[in-house]
Order: C-alpha cells, then sequence, then structure tokens
C-alpha cells in the first residue's frame, strides 16, 4: 500500500502539470488577444487601402468618360468639317475654305482645348485610347483644308509650321 505522504507528493505531481495547461492556456489566450487586435489593425489599415485604390480608380472611370465624350465630340465636328471640305467646287472653293477653317478654329477652341484641359496633369498614356479616335479626326480635319494654290496637300513640316 501507498503511504499518505507519498499519496500527497503524487497527488502534487499531477496537479503541477494542470496547472501548467491552464497557465499556458492563459497565454495562449492573451497571444490570441494580441493577435486579434492586431490584425483588426492590420485589417483597418487595408481597408483604407483599397477605399485609396477604389476612389482613384473611380477618378479615372469618370475622367475617361469625358475623355470619350470629348473625343466624339471632336470626331462628330471634325467630320462637318471634311464634308465641307469634300463640296469645294470651283465656283465656291474660297468661301466653303473660310467656312471650314473658321469651323475648324471653333472645334480647336471649344473642344480640342477641353480635352487638353482635361488631360493636363495625369499620365495621358493610361488614357490614350479614350481620345485618340478624335485626335486622329481632328488631325485629318485640319490638314484637308490646308492646300497650297495648286490644290496640293501640305506635307507635315509645313502643316507644323503653319500652326
Amino acid at each position: 500500500m501507498i503511504c499518505r505522504p507519498t499519496l500527497k507528493r503524487l497527488s502534487l505531481m499531477t496537479s503541477k502539470p494542470q496547472r501548467l495547461h491552464q497557465l499556458a492556456g492563459m497565454t495562449i489566450q492573451s497571444e490570441a488577444k494580441k493577435l486579434k487586435v492586431e490584425s483588426a489593425a492590420e485589417g483597418s489599415a487595408m481597408k483604407d487601402a483599397f477605399g485609396k485604390y477604389a476612389d482613384y480608380l473611380n477618378e479615372l472611370n469618370d475622367k475617361r468618360e469625358r475623355l470619350v465624350k470629348a473625343s466624339r465630340d471632336i470626331t462628330m465636328n471634325s467630320k462637318k468639317v471634311i464634308f465641307q471640305v469634300h463640296r469645294v467646287s470651283k465656283d465656291n472653293k474660297d468661301e466653303v475654305l473660310k467656312k471650314a477653317e473658321k469651323d475648324l478654329k471653333a472645334v480647336t477652341d471649344q473642344h480640342l482645348a477641353r480635352l487638353v484641359k482635361e488631360l493636363n496633369g495625369t499620365d495621358f498614356w493610361k488614357l490614350r485610347r479614350a481620345f485618340s479616335p478624335g485626335v486622329q479626326e481632328y488631325i485629318e480635319a485640319a490638314t484637308l483644308p490646308k492646300r497650297d494654290s495648286f490644290g496640293t496637300r501640305r506635307n507635315k513640316f509645313r502643316i507644323v509650321t503653319a500652326q
């Protein structure tokens, strides 16, 4: 049989691991609480970062829509100038070309200026597909009425220096 003092020592020995588990459980729980607090802080920082990026993308999409509208306006008015120049005959050459120049100046002052203002200070290469068609039509409309007295088109150097 086991005597009483031995039994008491055995009971103390068995309780020690339980106490260690209790102490370990308390430290594990406190560490888990610390991790939750830290992850909540990191989560809010992540949420803020994604919020800022979402705002940036919304602003970029709004700018893209404004550029597409400006590009469509430039395309529409440039086509009108091109069609005017196509109607040139010997009888009305001067008046049609003057009207085309006047309309082209209006396109430049109104619509192209709006496009330039919208692109000012941004990375225009991100938005180039939004405004490229309008600029191409404008270039065509600007080069078509600029003819020499012989009716030939000017080369690039003469168009750039004449502007």
